[in-house]
C-alpha cells in the first residue's frame, strides 16, 4: 500500500511539474508576443510621426540628387561642373538636416524606448556609415579643379544603390509576414 501511494506521488509530482512548465512556457511565448506587438505598436507610430516624414522626406530628396549626379556623369562626361557641384551641396544639407532631426528625436526618446529600439538602431547606422562614406568620396571628388566623371558617377551610383536598398528594407518590413519570401 505505502509503494502504490509513494508511485501515485511521483506519479502526481510529474504530472503536476509538467503542467508547471508548460505554463510557465506558454507565459513565456505570451511575453515575448507582448513584447513583439509592443515593439509594432511603436515602430507604428514612430512611423506616423512628424520626426520620421521629414527625414523620409529628406532621404527622397538625398536619392533624387544622388540619381541626377549619377546620370550627370554617365560616359564619363561631367557637362557643367557647378550643376553637379550644387546638387552635391543638396545631398549635403539634406543629410545634415536629416541627422539634426535624427538627434533632436534621439533626445525625446525614453530610455526604455532607447532600449527598445537597440538593434534596429544599430542596423540604421550601420546604413548610415555606408551612406556617409559615398557622400565623403563624392565631396571629395567633386572638390578637385577638374572632377574625374567616372568617380562622381562611381559612388552617386553606389549612393542610390545604398538609398534604394534601405528603402526596400523599410518596405519589406512593413508586408505581411506571408508577402516576404
Amino acid at each position: 500500500m505505502k509503494k502504490q501511494m509513494l508511485v501515485i506521488l511521483t506519479v502526481l509530482m510529474a504530472i503536476l511539474l509538467g503542467v508547471g512548465f508548460v505554463a510557465a512556457q506558454d507565459a513565456k511565448k505570451m511575453d515575448k508576443d507582448k513584447m513583439k506587438k509592443d515593439m509594432m505598436m511603436d515602430m507604428d507610430a514612430m512611423k506616423s510621426g512628424p520626426h520620421h516624414s521629414v527625414m523620409m522626406a529628406y532621404k527622397q530628396n538625398v536619392l533624387t540628387f544622388a540619381k541626377t549626379l549619377r546620370d550627370m556623369s554617365k560616359g564619363g562626361k561631367l557637362a557643367d561642373v557647378d550643376l553637379a557641384r550644387n546638387a552635391f551641396a543638396e545631398i549635403k544639407q539634406s543629410m545634415e538636416k536629416m541627422e539634426a532631426i535624427q538627434q533632436s528625436h534621439m533626445t525625446k526618446m525614453s530610455p526604455e524606448m532607447r532600449e527598445k529600439m537597440k538593434p534596429m538602431m544599430e542596423k540604421m547606422q550601420a546604413d548610415k556609415v555606408a551612406v556617409k562614406e559615398h557622400v565623403l568620396a563624392l565631396e571629395k571628388a567633386l572638390q578637385a579643379d577638374s572632377p574625374d566623371a567616372l568617380e562622381v558617377e562611381k559612388h552617386a551610383t553606389a549612393l542610390v544603390s545604398q538609398l534604394e536598398k534601405m528603402s526596400m528594407s523599410d518596405k519589406k518590413k512593413e508586408m505581411p509576414d506571408k508577402m516576404k519570401n
